[in-house]
């Protein structure tokens, strides 16, 4: 990749809207260029400021329980009256901002997409390399201050010690066809439901459950990562 193909893609590289190939392109751009990289620094501070917790706002409470009264007021949803409600609703999101992933969840997140990555580049996907959970769950006793829950099956491929948010956690490493699947797992309370985004080209899921607040990475199709989420957060409920 020349400076030129990076300038024109480097926006979308800050959105995380370049596919894996094109990402780790950049990348290697970046690491080798100083001007493109102060450019993506200059845009790293722009992005930042955009996405900040003093720009956006979480739609009120109340605002969708007033479209449906609305709604239901102007003949439960037909004819150019009701029409209008929707109308003024969208106008409403956008005049508020969309909710948002919290900024410390933005930031996770790119943490566990950038530790992919990471893996990926310097071939160290693992560090116990087994199928089977009762031998990964072991290996990361004396390592990390808790057990990670750990599903085991074909699809395992192993684990390894990694580091988000400034602490030792476990990463899991599962296999879907050609795809590889990093789950990052510590233990948090938090919410419940799973939240799918996509970071620098990757898709992520994030949840909480069994104690633990869980994050799978992969450039598998969203809908895949979120159908595999699900088969573990359902796995590790049952175990």
């Amino acid at each position: 990749m020349n400076c030129e193909e990076a300038r024109s893609l480097v926006t979308a590289y800050l959105d995380g809207e370049l596919d894996v190939a094109s990402s780790l392109g950049m990348e290697r751009h970046l690491a080798e260029c100083a001007v493109c990289q102060r450019e993506h620094q200059e845009g790293l501070v722009l992005r930042d400021a955009l996405h900040g917790d003093d720009v956006y706002w979480e739609v009120p409470a109340g605002l969708a329980k007033k479209v449906r009264a609305g709604v239901r007021a102007e003949g439960g949803g037909s004819g150019s009256r009701a029409w209008m409600w929707v109308v003024a609703a969208a106008t409403a999101l956008v005049a508020v901002g969309v909710v948002m992933w919290p900024r410390a969840d933005r930031m996770i997140g790119a943490e566990v997409g950038a530790s992919l990555v990471r893996s990926l580049q310097a071939e160290h996907l693992v560090d116990v390399v087994s199928s089977d959970r009762h031998t990964v769950k072991p290996w990361f006793q004396g390592k990390l201050d808790y057990a990670p829950p750990v599903t085991g099956g074909p699809e395992l491929v192993g684990g390894r010690l990694d580091y988000v948010g400034g602490r030792p956690v476990a990463a899991l490493v599962y296999r879907r066809r050609e795809h590889r699947i990093n789950v990052f797992v510590w233990p948090a309370s938090g919410g419940s439901g799973l939240e799918r985004r996509s970071v620098n080209g990757y898709q992520v899921v994030h949840w909480w459950g069994t104690g633990m607040e869980w994050w799978a990475v992969s450039d598998l199709n969203g809908a895949e990562l979120e159908e595999f989420a699900r088969g573990v957060e359902k796995e590790v409920g049952h175990g």
